[in-house]
């Protein structure tokens, strides 16, 4: 795992993890290419995420946690929110730290998105939505 990639994540989420208070409407757009040159994408909030695109048919929560993605962070703080198989999927991450974001959209990137570890370069653009 790249300590420079979830340096370089936290840094972006920071203000939208902290900003205000409930209902915040900034959004940082996190995106990556993947080892296959797919450009793939994780958009995050004051207490969510949204992963794009979500391949697979199965649960988000069940396949973050069978790929590892969720290791060492606390499960019950996360929740699926909303997905669509095969298009995208939004989990809640209320409660979580900056750096447990950071660290988990980092993982999501290396071990659902199939980008490389040592290699890929997360790029960040927030806006707000409101």
């Amino acid at each position: 795992m790249a300590q420079r990639q979830r340096d370089a994540i936290a840094a972006a989420i920071s203000e939208v993890m902290t900003s205000g208070g409930e209902g915040s409407t900034l959004c940082c757009t996190i995106e990556a290419r993947n080892a296959e040159g797919e450009d793939v994408s994780i958009q995050v909030m004051q207490d969510s995420i949204n992963i794009s695109p979500y391949a697979h048919d199965d649960d988000p929560l069940e396949r973050l946690e069978s790929c590892g993605a969720t290791d060492d962070l606390e499960d019950d703080k996360l929740d699926v929110l909303e997905w669509e198989p095969g298009t995208y999927a939004t989990i809640g991450v209320e409660g979580l730290a900056v750096a447990d974001v950071a660290q988990l959209v980092d993982q999501v990137f290396t071990r659902l998105l199939g980008c490389d570890d040592a290699s890929y370069g997360p790029s960040a653009t927030t806006e707000d939505l409101g």
